[in-house]
């Protein structure tokens, strides 16, 4: 039958067959009017859920309990009232979803069938524990694997079919893990060693590694998982599992970081794969960049995977750490992020995993430092207390190694967003033109100065218009090739053909039109910076002859038979997520650890509002039609309304328009609110499909001047590229002489 298929296509971790079996079982029961339609229901909505469509699980979920009712099934109901619990528990709903598990309950003792009854307070009891509730947890496995089950109604496992037993132990030992109750967890899977008569099963198998690898038991680990063959594992899920635990052994025992994030690639490869299989691997993967010092992009994986398990997870923990993560100039907010998203993985108490957390607390100024030593030594204490004795050395080994590792790197992480900004950087920051003094934006120049000292390439990152080629100025400025040249190049602005001979330079005759020779960017740039902005827009192929020359040193012009070294230092910038194109293979992964060596975030403009006032003096002082011109109160108030999309570019055209709007020198809340209506309404324009021509009216005669200077000097550099940097005749392609042309290029 397609519905007994569909469970253990399920049980197997199989869920795109699943997921179609259950579909055909629906179908099937639906044509005969079958009893089984309730039961069908909730084999798909449990497979939905794997497939994280949750709207679908609940409806069939409902679906399930309204047939079982009306066929008069205490059984069918009580097993669709759980699996509707757990859809709710993924949507975050725990109140109601422990309502109806509790219901799912009492319905099961009213039918009185031992092996019902079995399964659904197994169910129960792992709920509560995901809940945080261990007491009632352990309470409820205790019957089931105690002496007492009869007292619940349910049969001893003794007595059930095999596969129902070791589930029961499986959630009863993934329980009293996450409680931080190893000793409960090893004798339960003693337990099933002997209800399998010594035969090895993966759910064991994997409860136990993970058991072990929380105590610290690393060689017994990789014991345990050398003795697995891949012929022992079913399907992808099984052995996405496999590669976490030996992506999280590689972690814990010291192994280079390359191999560690090999093995997460490999496993996120996995088709199929379920959310918290996805989170396991993505938290590995987070590591790894905390390892590099890449916190940033750490920090931001972390608020993803955060996003991901608050839907599912310990739902208090996780709005709590994701609320004051939030918040800017927090410097616990990698920390706090980390708490609740693993929390939530892991359900419950997860006593390691607080136990981590606080270490990282334990040099914070006090009281909070001084709180979190003495929560932490009651945390060890518990810990030690549910270990075993000849396990108890290990853990405290462990715990002691996790406490040192993470007070260190908090230690490092605080001096890096906290360093003091020598007056030599200061000045050279406000040479460059970055203005504020925000944490946000102190953090991103202490940490563009440190990286300026070496020669490693650079990438900033960050949303259009936030100012990262003033970041890649700042770079070259402190660096140790600061007195030779700074060239910048917009690679979306130049077609991707004629990109390889800007950057490489060209020999007489490659191409028409080339009527001598003319040594590219990379040569212009030798010994000094080379800034490649919206680099995430370059074709495969100029992909391609980019990494040779970062891994080779080496140019070739176009059309050129001889190479030549060069000695450039790369810093590029884009507003993509380069990571998530290299998932996407859109972005080759090797150029991006070529790159990527270092990377600097650039926050966005309504991430450091209060830079507002100086940005905005900054901007008007640069300009010498505004240098007069100056804020009142309710103009400022203006700035703090806004959201900024566009960042510090839309800002100073809107000042510039405000400027030429006002009455005087003192721009207003007026002039303002009309400067910044303008650019609503331009934006909106922006993104709606054209019809007719381009619109040609302009709110004030400044903005049409800015646009025609703009067109000009856009016309000007097609004509000085098709020249191939000639200007002489360039101008005359325009029809002006040469002085007219360079008259524009001053302008």
């Amino acid at each position: 039958m397609a519905l007994a298929r569909a469970r253990e296509a399920l049980d197997a971790g199989d869920f795109a067959l699943g997921r179609a079996l259950a579909e055909e079982a629906v179908r099937t029961a639906d044509a005969s009017m079958k009893p089984s339609r309730a039961e069908a229901r909730r084999v798909l909505a449990l497979a939905l859920l794997y497939d994280d469509r949750v709207e679908d699980a609940q409806r069939l979920a409902d679906e399930a309990i309204r047939i079982a009712r009306a066929a008069g099934s205490i059984k069918q109901t009580a097993l669709a009232e759980l699996a509707l619990a757990e859809v709710l528990r993924t949507k975050g709903d725990y109140v109601l979803g422990l309502k109806h598990a509790s219901r799912a309950r009492k319905l099961a003792e009213r039918e009185g069938d031992p092996i019902t009854s079995t399964v659904v307070l197994s169910d129960y009891a792992t709920l509560l524990g995901r809940l945080g509730d261990d007491e009632r947890a352990r309470e409820v496995f205790d019957h089931l694997v105690g002496d007492g089950s009869e007292d619940q109604g349910a049969a001893p496992l003794e007595e059930l079919p095999r596969k129902e037993a070791l589930r029961v132990l499986y959630n009863a030992t993934m329980t009293h893990r996450a409680a931080g109750r190893f000793d409960l967890a090893l004798r339960i899977l003693a337990r099933a060693d002997a209800l399998t008569g010594g035969k090895r099963t993966w759910p064991i198998v994997y409860a136990r590694a993970l058991t072990l690898l929380d105590m610290g038991a690393y060689e017994e680990v990789r014991a345990l998982l050398e003795q697995t063959r891949d012929e022992d594992l079913r399907g992808g899920w099984q052995r996405a599992q496999m590669i976490t635990l030996r992506a999280n052994l590689a972690m814990h025992t010291g192994a280079r970081t390359e191999v560690v994030e090999a093995l997460v690639t490999e496993g996120l490869a996995i088709e199929g794969l379920t959310p918290p299989l996805k989170f396991g691997l993505q938290r590995v993967h987070a590591h790894c960049l905390l390892q590099k010092g890449q916190y940033q992009e750490a920090e931001r994986v972390g608020i993803t995977l955060m996003a991901g398990a608050a839907k599912g997870g310990t739902r208090v923990q996780a709005a709590h750490s994701l609320a004051i993560a939030a918040r800017g100039g927090v410097s616990d907010a990698w920390l706090l992020r980390w708490l609740g998203a693993v929390a939530c993985s892991s359900g419950g108490g997860a006593a390691r995993i607080e136990h981590e957390a606080l270490s990282g607390l334990v040099t914070e100024p006090e009281p909070i430092g001084q709180l979190a030593r003495n929560i932490q030594a009651t945390c060890r204490a518990r810990i030690l207390a549910h270990t075993p004795p000849e396990y108890r050395k290990t853990m405290l080994r462990t715990l002691r190694l996790v406490e040192q590792r993470t007070a260190a790197l908090r230690l490092t992480r605080r001096e890096e967003t906290e360093a003091v900004v020598t007056d030599e950087i200061a000045k050279v920051k406000d040479e460059v033109g970055i203005a504020g003094g925000s944490p946000a934006i102190m953090r991103a120049v202490s940490t563009t100065a440190r990286a300026a000292k070496s020669n490693a390439n650079l990438v900033l990152t960050g949303e259009t218009g936030s100012g990262k080629e003033l970041f890649a100025r700042l770079a070259h400025r402190l660096s140790p090739g600061s007195r030779n040249p700074f060239v910048a190049v917009n690679c979306a602005a130049i077609p991707q053909p004629l990109l390889e001979a800007e950057l490489f330079g060209h020999e007489r005759g490659a191409f028409t039109g080339a009527e001598r020779s003319r040594r590219g960017l990379f040569v212009e740039a030798e010994g000094g910076t080379l800034f490649l902005d919206e680099v995430g827009e370059m074709s495969a192929a100029m992909q391609a002859k980019l990494l040779r020359v970062l891994e080779d040193g080496e140019i070739r012009a176009v059309g050129g038979v001889k190479s030549r070294k060069v000695n450039v230092r790369v810093v590029a910038a884009t507003h993509r997520d380069l990571a998530q194109m290299v998932a996407e293979r859109t972005f080759r992964e090797d150029l991006y650890y070529r790159l990527a060596a270092i990377t600097v975030r650039i926050p966005a403009l309504r991430e450091r509002a209060e830079d507002l006032p100086a940005i905005a003096r900054a901007i008007l002082a640069r300009e010498p039609a505004t240098k007069n011109h100056r804020l009142d109160v309710p103009g400022l108030a203006v700035l703090a309304e806004h959201a900024w999309p566009g960042n510090v570019r839309e800002l100073s055209n809107v000042l510039r328009v405000a400027a030429a709007m006002a009455e005087g020198t003192v721009i207003g809340r007026p002039a303002m609110m009309t400067a910044l209506d303008s650019s609503i309404s331009a934006r909106g324009r922006a993104k709606a499909p054209t019809e007719a021509g381009p619109n040609l009216r302009e709110t004030t005669l400044a903005a049409l001047r800015a646009r025609h200077r703009n067109e000009v000097r856009e016309l000007v550099g097609r004509a000085i590229a098709s020249a191939d940097g000639n200007k002489l005749k360039a101008a005359r392609s325009l029809g002006v002489s040469r002085q007219g042309l360079y008259r524009v290029l001053e302008s």
